[in-house]
């Protein structure tokens, strides 16, 4: 009997609610982790199989079964099938069959998350093309950025990305998603945004997602940027940029990391008061405090009294944003 709240398959998951897909169905498609890139920033965590050829990685049936299963029961409410993985899906030799065979199914609209890694191969953008929602990733057009936060197994270059983006718009029929995530200290900066908006204005999407790390990072020192950057970098990216991001949502919720990050963004500019924090942040003022006396501890923030009363600041010599965070150039061995 289907589970028409969540699904927990083998290969189908959810539906999960999305702020870009609306609830989407999930089809992991790859053994966990497989892909050509091992990214910071990843909630999956680190790459364990790194991998540049495409291949059968697991058995066609199964994934086909399980979505006839579910498209066909009728039970489960969705926006979009959502062709994702444990890595890189465009890595597996079926994936263009099992597009074809969602959309027998279903009316629903198909999207696929990608890399981007495997779009200068002919026969991927073939593939793609049947879908009809593509949202790829480019996290930064600089060489240096690119291979500190998303660390390609050798091979994947930089410029055949770029390159394969170019020609995928030339011929997808269908919406392209563009999608950015920053890092703090890594591609965060103005200048990262004017260069990857001069390859976006070649590159036409549709959309421009921007994105943050709001979810555990696969190392630790992987940390996120304020929105008030954000929004910065959005203004240099242009018009069709929008923040995924709820931060307010977020924020209220007491998010650990979005919240230090706000926090060291706030002190960058003006001591805090207590009762600041109280404004500020109203729910999940208590969550502030306890970062405050982290960080605190940790020498990044001083706390000094003034007229009875307490104020927070940056400790000398620690920037905003996380730059008291571990080296984000450390690079992981492959």
């Amino acid at each position: 009997m289907l589970n028409i709240k969540y699904l927990a398959m083998k290969h189908c998951f959810g539906p999960v609610p999305s702020r870009r897909l609306g609830l989407s169905l999930g089809i992991d498609m790859l053994p966990k982790k497989t892909c050509n890139l091992d990214c910071v920033y990843c909630e999956i965590g680190p790459t364990r199989k790194y991998s540049t050829h495409r291949a059968r990685y697991t058995p066609v049936g199964p994934i086909k079964d399980e979505l006839k299963k579910v498209l066909t029961s009728g039970k489960v409410k969705f926006d979009h099938i959502t062709f994702t993985a444990s890595g890189e899906p465009a890595l597996h030799a079926n994936l263009g069959e099992l597009i074809a065979f969602a959309k027998d199914l279903t009316d629903k609209p198909v999207a696929i998350l990608t890399n981007s890694t495997l779009l200068h191969h002919k026969e991927v953008r073939r593939e793609l093309g049947r879908a009809d929602i593509l949202l790829p990733s480019l996290d930064s057009v600089n060489e240096a950025s690119f291979r500190k936060i998303n660390r390609p197994a050798p091979g994947i270059e930089l410029a055949e990305i770029i390159k394969g983006l170019e020609r995928l718009r030339q011929e997808f029929q269908g919406q392209i998603w563009l999608e950015t995530l920053l890092v703090s200290g890594i591609n965060d900066s103005e200048q990262e945004a004017s260069m990857l908006a001069s390859v976006i204005q070649r590159l036409e999407p549709d959309k421009i997602q921007l994105n943050t790390v709001d979810r555990p990072p696969a190392v630790d020192w992987a940390r996120p940027v304020s929105l008030s950057k954000m929004e910065k970098f959005s203004e240099i990216l242009g018009p069709k940029t929008e923040i995924v991001v709820d931060f307010r949502k977020k924020i209220a919720q007491g998010h650990a990391r979005l919240l230090e990050t706000e926090i060291l963004d706030l002190l960058a500019r003006r001591p805090l008061r207590d009762d600041d924090i109280e404004k500020l942040f109203a729910s999940a003022a208590k969550r502030a405090k306890e970062i405050l006396a982290r960080l605190e501890d940790s020498g990044n923030v001083t706390k000094k009294c003034f007229k009875d009363e307490n104020f927070y600041m940056l400790a000398p010599g620690i920037g905003p944003a996380c730059e008291h965070a571990e080296n984000p150039n450390a690079e992981k061995e492959h």
